[in-house]
């Protein structure tokens, strides 16, 4: 099966071209070309839309009103979710539980990836149990555990589908997590935490490598005293290696954090996650209340998930498309750099960088085209077409 696009302004990680054919053959990229003589079984006529590598949100608890914490049917509902708003890559990202329960979500997970026809599912993510009581935000504390070797071991090793687990390097042995992930490729990030400075920048050389949702539920620079302390939002900034997430949403984050944020890092090394919740990529109504997996209830008010009492901020409601159009119309991130932050750039951190998220030959046809509004007109997920481009 060959499939062209014409007619399109392609974004590639550098520079936005247009008068390009996009060739693809059998799901996968096989020519970028100005050549007109090109045959296909199927053209699409791209009509001036922007042609963009698909997104890819790997950190993102549910969606569609389904948990990735829910059965099998809910994880495949929540990507097609995501999926049908321009996100084609996803890592279904669980909460703080028992390790039963999260060795039971890894395989209902697992199970899912050889399923959905809708988003790559590229594997889980563990967002704890091993974080900070102090700084777990909307996780529940009966549910946060000690990085013992036997639960390390029990979650790490249970399955090759784990690629990223998130935790906080103050807890006893919990610089082990990160030399146990780095054996079995998976990304360690320091994540809900109280640690100084100091501890983060040890974790760096313990096989940690990313933080999770910075500013959010994690130490930065305050007062003991008369002086200042730095901590895990610092350790992070300064170190050339380490890559940042971001949630997106101008809720957890302001404009202005998130422009230093790419002056310090830019778009190799920060990346844009939703961290959304069951009703992320769906229509919410203003005042809905949801009570999560975790047992604990949010409300979803001003546009983010908020914990039921108000104090605390619970996860988003955001799709990676809204995350974009936040990026380049509020924040003023070039659409080059929006879009690396939101699809090659995450998919690196994970191990996937090699084979998606670019508009280059040898790269799956993960692609979607959207309007100057930066609203999705069409998703194609590794050639299977999820939303057709309508005839206007």
């Amino acid at each position: 099966m060959i499939r062209i696009y014409k007619n399109a302004k392609v974004i590639t990680d550098t520079e936005i071209i247009s008068d390009s054919l996009i060739i693809c053959t059998d799901g996968v990229i096989s020519e970028v070309t100005e050549r007109t003589d090109a045959q296909a079984d199927e053209e699409i006529d791209c009509r001036g839309l922007f042609l963009s590598p698909g997104f890819a949100d790997i950190h993102v608890h549910g969606g569609g009103g389904f948990s990735a914490m829910g059965t099998e049917d809910d994880v495949i509902a929540m990507c097609r979710a995501h999926a049908e708003r321009g996100t084609t890559s996803i890592l279904p990202t669980t909460l703080a539980a028992p390790v039963k329960q999260l060795q039971n979500c890894i395989e209902t997970i697992s199970s899912a990836k050889e399923k959905c026809k809708h988003a790559n599912i590229l594997g889980v993510h563990l967002e704890g149990p091993f974080i900070s009581p102090k700084m777990r935000g909307a996780q529940s504390l009966d549910n946060i555990l000690q990085p013992t070797y036997e639960n390390i071991e029990a979650l790490l090793g249970f399955s090759k589908n784990v690629r990223m687990i998130g935790a906080a390097p103050e807890l006893p042995n919990a610089f082990k997590i990160g030399e146990e992930a780095a054996k079995r490729n998976i990304t360690a990030s320091v994540a809900h935490t109280d640690a100084p400075f100091e501890t983060v920048e040890k974790a760096f050389s313990h096989g940690y490598s990313d933080i999770t949702h910075i500013w959010s539920a994690c130490s930065a620079m305050h007062k003991e005293g008369i002086f200042r302390k730095v901590g895990a939002v610092e350790a992070a900034l300064v170190n050339s290696r380490c890559t940042t997430q971001f949630i997106g949403d101008l809720r957890h984050l302001p404009a202005g954090a998130i422009k230093l944020l790419f002056a310090v890092k830019g778009a190799g090394k920060a990346y844009a996650i939703t961290d959304g919740l069951e009703y992320s990529a769906s229509d919410m109504k203003e005042g809905t209340v949801i009570t999560q997996e975790n047992g604990l209830s949010v409300i979803y008010e001003d546009g983010v998930m908020k914990l039921a009492d108000r104090s605390c901020l619970a996860g988003s409601a955001a799709t990676m498309a809204s995350v974009v159009k936040n990026l380049v119309k509020t924040v003023g991130i070039p659409l080059c750099d929006a879009v690396k932050a939101s699809s090659h750039t995450p998919l690196s951190v994970i191990g996937f960088g090699e084979n998606k998220g670019l508009i280059k030959c040898g790269y799956d046809e993960d692609i979607i085209l959207f309007d100057g509004n930066i609203d999705v007109k069409y998703v194609c997920t590794k050639g299977k077409i999820i939303k057709a481009l309508r005839n206007s």
